[in-house]
């Protein structure tokens, strides 16, 4: 069975001096739909190689949660996951192993090759439509949910990735490197109860499993 390593949030504990990884339960079903088992990864020490090559990992995924520190007016960010997700980037691009970031992992991925991020409103616990490109696998008007309030503007874009999908208001929901193993989603699959075909076939072919 494929292992994927999926990176955590960061949360600190009220009333406690402690930071603490989190991750959707939510995440590890979704996985085993897939056939694959999830990894979760610690924000740790351990360096992006030591994690990729002791754990045997077949592919990454950027998960959702805290703001990334480029975000216009971020909050709850979490530093020690910006390093290991951005060394993980830089990891995944330079072997060719698959990666796929969703939500805030798309937009680490966005800032990490030199694009840029903005804020949105009304997009936070709602589902909207979204336009795909003719080549994307999903149907050319699809709705799906949404919980950001931080956004990649089309102008935002890095020029490395490509846009293959849009919301109405013009902001870039999905894409996909230009080297074709790294992918970028705003929505959460994991949050689909039951998942969805689609969101299970694209993440599949995207982790190429």
């Amino acid at each position: 069975m494929h292992r994927i390593g999926l990176s955590q949030r960061i949360d600190g504990v009220p009333g406690r001096d402690e930071r603490r990884d989190g991750l959707d339960l939510r995440w590890y079903s979704l996985c085993k739909d897939m056939g694959v088992l999830a990894i979760p990864l610690p924000n740790g020490p351990a360096t992006a190689t030591e994690l990729v090559d002791g754990l045997g990992l077949a592919g990454i995924i950027l998960t959702g949660g805290n703001d990334v520190a480029e975000a216009p007016q971020a909050a709850n960010v979490a530093p020690e996951r910006d390093r290991l997700e951005r060394a993980l980037i830089a990891l995944c691009l330079g072997r060719g192993l698959p990666l796929l970031g969703v939500c805030r992992g798309m937009q680490m991925i966005n800032v990490a090759l030199g694009g840029q991020l903005g804020r949105v409103e009304g997009h936070a616990g709602v589902s909207h439509m979204i336009s795909s490109t003719e080549d994307a696998p999903w149907p050319k008007s699809w709705r799906v949910n949404s919980y950001h309030d931080v956004c990649i503007p089309g102008a935002g874009l890095a020029p490395s990735l490509r846009c293959l999908a849009w919301a109405e208001n013009g902001d870039v929901e999905a894409f996909l490197h230009e080297g074709g193993r790294c992918h970028g989603i705003m929505w959460h699959p994991e949050r689909e109860a039951p998942p969805r075909a689609e969101d299970i076939t694209f993440m599949s072919r995207a982790l190429e499993l």
